[in-house]
Parts: C-alpha cells; structure tokens; sequence
C-alpha cells in the first residue's frame, strides 16, 4: 500500500472528506487529493499533520521501504534541528536570566548614588515634580501647576517637620535601632496632641 492509499484509507476510517481532513491539517482539499493519489509527496512538516489527524503515528503511513527510507532520515534530521533549537533557545533563556540578575545586582548597587546625583541640585519643587512624574499613580494626571506648586510646598513642610522631629529625637535619647520607627511615630503622636 503507497503512502496516499494509507492516507486515504485511514481518512475513510475515521468518515471525514478529503475537505474535513484538509481543513484539521491546515491545507487545501486539493492538496490532500494530490497526495492520495499520489500525485504530490507531503513534507515531514505536513506528514506529520495528516498523521496526528488521522490519529496515527507518521511510521504507520510509512510501512513500506521506500517511503520509510525516504523519511527516516528526514525526520531524523528534523528531530535533531529540534533538539538543537530546542537547546539554543534554552541557552539563550539561561544568558537571559543570568542578565537580568546581574542587572538587578547593578541596579540596587548604584540606584541610589544615579538617584542622589539625578536630584541633589533641585529645589524642593522640581524635586517633587520630579517625584510625581516617576510614581505610577493615574490621579496625578490631572494635576495642574498650581496644584503641584501647592502640594511641592506641603511636601517641603512635611520634610522640615520630620528634619525637626529627628533632631528633637537625638537630642533627648539615643534609639536603639530597629526600633526608632515605631518610638518616632509613636512620641510624635503623643507630642503633637499635648
């Protein structure tokens, strides 16, 4: 039995047209035809497509010699290629997230230094115009100048008062530290309500 009876033996199996296979191996009925009769030889690509829609296996269209011989090799050949691709795209993954560790490992070495020298010259509205623009928030659209002119000057407010309570802070008791957080917030709560 050819290749192309195979094919067409097993489509009449399974009930389908040489349309409803042409149709589930992504191909023309046409082309299907071609390769019944055999009229045209199906790539392995294709071969490979007929063989999973008929629901066997490419050796069971391949029994006899001469069909065996000629795509053996050609899907030992294509198994191989796919290995190898296989095998460069996981090397590529691997140099990928060797990348980004080390990019990481440069980011949170040298952020802050890039970020000190980006801003230690900005007067405290630019500084916080410049906050605003790197945060993620969709509220701040909207903000007009004037909005953000008001919000620099509560924000240079917030910073003196927490520059003073630190201070403050030193100059009674020295804070053992992991604990300074909780203590400030805490003395600041009760100071402030006096």
């Amino acid at each position: 039995m050819t290749l192309g009876e195979k094919i067409k033996f097993y489509r009449r199996k399974l009930n389908l047209s040489q349309e409803e296979l042409a149709n589930k191996c992504n191909l023309s009925r046409n082309a299907i035809y071609n390769y019944e009769n055999n009229k045209r030889t199906p790539t392995i690509s294709i071969l490979e497509a007929i063989a999973e829609s008929l629901n066997q296996s490419t050796s069971d269209l391949l029994d006899d010699d001469d069909n065996t011989n000629f795509y053996s090799n050609k899907l030992k050949l294509s198994k191989a290629i796919d290995k190898d691709i296989k095998n460069t795209i996981d090397a590529d993954e691997t140099k990928i997230v060797d990348y980004e560790l080390k990019m990481n490992e440069l980011y949170k070495k040298y952020f802050f230094d890039l970020f000190n020298w980006k801003t230690i010259n900005m007067k405290h509205h630019d500084y916080f115009k410049f906050i605003l623009s790197i945060c993620p928030l969709h509220e701040v659209d909207h903000l007009t100048e004037e909005d953000i002119s008001e919000l620099s000057i509560l924000f240079n407010r917030f910073l003196d008062l927490k520059f003073h309570e630190r201070n403050c802070l030193n100059e009674q008791e020295h804070i053992a530290s992991g604990s300074s957080k909780e203590y400030e917030k805490n003395n600041f709560i009760t100071t402030t309500t006096k």
